[in-house]
């Protein structure tokens, strides 16, 4: 369900994220915000592709112009990325149990040692940064943040 894949350069993920972060525009729902780095046509490049599906996968694949030449664009390529979002997920909190349309790749850039991906077969997976992690979220899970200190993950769907 969850393999480690890569590893990456943590300090050049955060260092990016940051002095990126002040342009970045979210949208926020109760303690949870996300924004995308890839947007579809025709939609807003910020929260297009936030939040439910709307539409193919596939279509969420133009590159938000703010991370042209950043290591998030080379993420994108090298893993061949769609639908990529920031997501922020606040202290004690977690998602709903849900399964997404294709795998993802996960790419932690802030977390803690109580911060998992969870999956209905009982599977329980802390995600440490500096690694690239494959997980097959066409399966039923959630994340949850079970620490008070918020968790930020690159998440992209991958092309099938």
């Amino acid at each position: 369900m969850i393999k480690l894949i890569d590893t990456i350069d943590s300090e050049i993920v955060l260092s990016q994220y940051k002095n990126l972060e002040k342009d970045i525009t979210w949208l926020e729902v109760a303690s949870k915000k996300q924004s995308g780095l890839q947007y579809r046509l025709g939609d807003d490049m910020w929260i297009g592709s936030t939040g439910k599906q709307n539409g193919s996968e596939k279509s969420y694949c133009e590159l938000n112009p703010l991370f042209a030449g950043t290591i998030f664009e080379e993420i994108i390529n090298k893993y061949k990325l769609i639908r990529t979002r920031f997501m922020w997920m606040g202290p004690n909190s977690c998602y709903s149990m849900h399964r997404d349309t294709s795998p993802r790749i996960h790419v932690p850039i802030i977390t803690n040692d109580d911060c998992y991906l969870v999956f209905k077969q009982g599977i329980i997976q802390h995600m440490e940064v500096g690694s690239v992690y494959w997980a097959d979220t066409r399966e039923i899970h959630t994340a949850m943040n079970c620490s008070s200190i918020p968790r930020l993950h690159l998440v992209g769907g991958v092309v099938s």
